[in-house]
């Protein structure tokens, strides 16, 4: 991921901790390898965090790290854990076939905020096939998938739209590839 999105990566993840406003209660859905609880960490930006994911692999490094990172099926229609944050960071397209149940449940858990960050311009829309095959590769989930869809901005947007998640607030990472979508509950 750092590889393929450059400087984009340490952006998204900067561009979604300055979104937090301050320390929060966090659960991130599809943590993977937890370099957001850790930038989040560094900031002082998580009073509490829960992770959910699926990946063996990812669940065995949290528990190293000591991090509580649940097995978690998101696919399934169970209700997600409630936070005062709810974070998502370029795992949506995985779920595009569910995306609008999806995005109302991230909404419906968030007691304050929504924050989604998803590539909108990516290496698997590249004109070179080796570019193609190396991001599709990446994007192997624990299912033995291979995700080739990608949203665009606009299908991203008409996901919202479709879901009735409101958006407060749209941000794009330096280069382009990712747009980061906030959604603030008003009180």
């Amino acid at each position: 991921m750092r590889a393929g999105y450059g400087g984009d990566y340490a952006a998204r993840l900067a561009l979604v901790a300055d979104r937090l406003g301050g320390p929060a209660d966090v659960l991130e859905v599809c943590p993977g390898d937890l370099a957001l609880y850790r930038h989040l960490a560094a900031r002082g930006l998580v009073r509490a965090y829960i992770g959910l994911e699926q990946a063996p692999a990812m669940l065995r490094s949290a528990r190293r790290r000591g991090v509580d990172v649940r097995a978690f099926d998101v696919r399934a229609a169970r209700p997600l854990p409630t936070a005062e944050t709810v974070i998502m960071q370029a795992s949506l397209y995985q779920f595009h076939d569910v995306a609008d149940s999806l995005l109302a449940r991230l909404w419906a858990a968030a007691g304050r905020l929504l924050v989604v960050a998803e590539p909108v311009r990516n290496l698997s829309q590249s004109r070179s096939a080796l570019a193609r095959w190396a991001a599709r590769a990446l994007t192997r989930t624990v299912d033995g998938r291979v995700h080739t869809f990608r949203y665009t901005e606009a299908a991203l947007l008409e996901a919202y739209r479709r879901a009735r998640v409101p958006v407060s607030r749209l941000d794009r990472t330096p280069g382009g590839r990712e747009l980061i979508v906030t959604s603030l509950k008003t009180p």
